[in-house]
């Protein structure tokens, strides 16, 4: 077996093995809105992104992808959402020569216009939440078809003002590899290490503890093929996630004689799966078409899948190529629908 072969067969087991001990629904972990996707590109086809360099680079899909930029690349973009909440994305990618790239982004979430009210129920004005994700992905090309990525990640959150922020860091790694010239294949475990560290004590007072709220770690897999002739796209790819939390149990148990109660703390992990597909279609020389359908969750598909479409204009300026790119999309649970926005620049 080769040292590439090798790799792939790792990864591959990891994959199938990183779901957990159980199958619970994927909800209610920390960093949510990181898993939600990134930018109307993304979106569009469903998120499937872990072998696709075509549509832009976006190493918040796999890292790897920061080594396949040919051209200085910006892009900018805005989430119209309900329920007062926001969803920002702003990237910018650029070659490192020979055969590197870099590609540095930041996602933006937040709710506005908290209703504050104190335990009597009098108005104290409203709040705001924000959640902050910075990345730095370094991708490299060691052979003409395969390529290795490695992203650091500063997570940071903006609760309450009473209440120390919480940080986190956490990294990415993945691989790319081109089976063909229309076929690649691509891998990633992302959120490794990435939690937020917190605590409360400036609030309730100081005997508190601190608290870590991990990130579910990923696993992903996933393939594209291209069409040339049709100018078609198609991607696909399956996710396994590890999610641990912290069960708080209270046990009241008769200690000589008199009763107790006793705290303790049991370390959970559960698993999820998740599958995604997309496709992008050039009608135009000018347009570009895209669809895709996310599952967020395979045990609940009724629930969780997202069905998404959009498109991208190529607007006709001379000096450099700039994009305008549109998304409409499901959210989970169906709870509601989002528009996602995007300026994109190639210099």
């Amino acid at each position: 077996m080769s040292g590439l072969s090798r790799t792939l067969f790792l990864f591959v087991m990891m994959l199938l093995m990183g779901g957990g001990e159980l199958m619970a629904q994927s909800g209610g972990f920390a960093g949510a809105y990181t898993r939600m996707g990134f930018g109307p590109r993304g979106m569009g086809m469903g998120n499937a992104m872990t072998a696709v360099h075509q549509q832009g680079v976006f190493a918040h899909y796999n890292p790897a992808l920061a080594s396949t930029v040919g051209r200085t690349e910006f892009d900018f973009s805005a989430s119209a959402m309900s329920f007062d909440r926001t969803l920002n994305a702003a990237n910018i990618a650029f070659q490192v020569p020979p055969n590197a790239g870099i590609n540095i982004g930041i996602l933006h979430a937040g709710v506005q216009d908290f209703d504050g009210r104190s335990t009597s129920g009098v108005p104290t004005g409203n709040f705001s939440t924000n959640e902050i994700s910075m990345f730095v992905a370094f991708g490299l090309n060691p052979g003409e078809r395969f390529s290795l990525g490695f992203s650091a990640k500063l997570l940071y959150a903006d609760y309450f003002d009473d209440l120390d922020n919480p940080l986190g860091f956490g990294i990415d790694i993945g691989f790319l590899y081109r089976v063909t010239d229309t076929w690649t294949l691509g891998g990633s475990i992302q959120d490794i290490f990435s939690s937020y560290t917190w605590t409360s004590s400036s609030l309730y007072g100081s005997n508190l503890a601190s608290r870590k709220d991990s990130f579910p770690t990923r696993f992903k897999l996933g393939a594209a093929y291209e069409i040339p002739d049709l100018d078609l796209l198609l991607s696909a790819e399956f996710e396994t996630r590890a999610q641990r939390s912290d069960v708080v149990r209270r046990v009241v148990n008769d200690s000589e004689g008199r009763p107790a109660v006793r705290t303790t703390t049991e370390d959970l992990t559960s698993g999820s799966s998740q599958f995604r597909t997309g496709a992008a279609y050039g009608i135009h020389e000018r347009i570009d078409l895209r669809a895709g359908w996310e599952i967020g969750d395979l045990t609940y598909i009724s629930e969780s899948h997202r069905p998404s479409a959009g498109f991208s204009l190529l607007l006709p300026l001379r000096n450099f190529d700039s994009y305008i790119d549109y998304t409409f999309i499901r959210e989970p649970e169906g709870i509601s629908f989002m528009h996602v926005f995007a300026l994109r620049i190639e210099l």
